[in-house]
């Protein structure tokens, strides 16, 4: 069977590293597979490497041009069935699907329409409402996700399903520590801090300004803290990125917090921390989250759907109130006051966590049945 993948970034992120994960677990003797999506990141070059050879296209942005572009693709490559990750390609892809007679199964990576001014929110509803009819399948990475689409009106549980994104636990916790890092940023000997770390894309919506605020608060207390933040930021949110480090300097963290930017070791820095953050305003389903877990941390996440799909209130982590820094620096204490057998118990409920709801084993294998029941159903 040939199974084209329509995505709009191979930047790092969650989308990007979905596809790329599924594909590493796909039989490729079964299946014949294509992928459009845009040159931009890393994972571009980690699709070659596991013999795919992408179409550059852009479609974050609404093109004529892109759309033909695409529809020749598809008509030359004839593929018996489309996957679409994302806004974008989900709208190129599903009206292509309708027009060209393939069926089409559709992942929502965040369906965030409540953050969208009032007149973009119902135009998005409205065409997104039309989508679905054009959609065989639905995937939503969390129960949260599906929740917030409930307000689409031909979507039911007959259409659609919840599939959690997934994680290799074992090669995660095979990785060594980085302890070399941390000794070259000059945080302080490692018996005289605490470090806490935060994974993500520098961006509003991960509320790394609120972090800072909270994190200012709590030093107070708690001088001997210390914060890595790891993640790239996107052009479009170079001035937030600014403003970030302005707060930084002007408040006398310098020494305290430190930006890393993109990190191909990330994962072994994470591993040598003690605490992890999550202070987001949305998520999907955010696998800096099933890492920190996977690599025994002790969790502060902010209350939201995403988030709350993973983290169990005092069982994995700590759930604090969103747009916060209050309660984000009350988080942080928290967890500074845990005792060796509360952190133990959520290290170990962490990783069982991973294990039983959100292997990527189970994420591969509940997608590719999705794949082969539209297909039966096509035909």
């Amino acid at each position: 069977m040939k199974l084209a993948i329509i995505s709009g970034t191979t930047a790092p992120g969650g989308g990007p590293r979905h596809i790329y994960s599924l594909l590493k677990k796909m039989d490729r003797r079964e299946w014949d597979v294509m992928v459009c999506t845009h040159k931009d990141g890393s994972y571009w070059n980690k699709l070659i490497a596991l013999g795919v050879t992408p179409y550059d296209l852009v479609l974050r942005k609404l093109s004529l041009s892109t759309f033909f572009k695409l529809l020749n693709i598809l008509r030359n490559e004839k593929p018996d069935l489309i996957h679409t990750h994302g806004k974008g390609p989900g709208l190129y892809g599903r009206l292509l699907g309708w027009v060209l007679g393939i069926p089409v199964v559709h992942t929502f990576h965040g369906f965030q329409h409540k953050l969208l001014p009032a007149i973009q929110r119902w135009f998005y509803l409205f065409v997104e409402n039309i989508l679905t009819l054009l959609t065989r399948h639905h995937i939503f990475v969390g129960n949260g996700e599906k929740n917030k689409a409930k307000i689409l009106i031909f979507l039911n549980d007959s259409n659609s399903s919840v599939i959690n994104n997934g994680i290799d636990l074992d090669s995660i916790q095979a990785l060594p520590p980085a302890e070399k890092v941390l000794a070259s940023l000059k945080l302080g000997t490692r018996e005289s801090v605490k470090i806490f770390g935060t994974l993500s894309r520098v961006s509003p919506e991960k509320g790394l300004d609120i972090l800072l605020e909270g994190f200012f608060e709590a030093v107070k207390t708690a001088p001997y803290i210390r914060l890595l933040v790891i993640g790239d930021c996107p052009g479009e949110h170079e001035k937030y990125i600014k403003t970030i480090k302005q707060y930084i300097h002007e408040n006398g963290l310098d020494d305290a917090v430190k930006i890393l930017g993109a990190r191909e070791d990330a994962l072994e820095i994470l591993k040598s921390i003690d605490f992890y953050i999550s202070p987001s305003r949305s998520e999907g389903l955010p696998y800096n989250l099933l890492e920190a877990l996977a690599v025994g941390k002790p969790v502060m996440a902010t209350d939201i759907p995403g988030n709350n799909d993973i983290i169990r209130k005092s069982v994995e982590g700590v759930l604090v109130p969103v747009n916060s820094a209050r309660t984000l620096a009350h988080g942080i204490l928290t967890l500074l006051e845990l005792g060796p057998e509360e952190r133990k118990a959520m290290q170990q409920n962490g990783k069982s966590r991973i294990r039983d709801q959100f292997s990527l084993n189970l994420m591969a294998e509940k997608t590719f049945s999705v794949y082969k029941k539209v297909l039966e159903g096509s035909s």
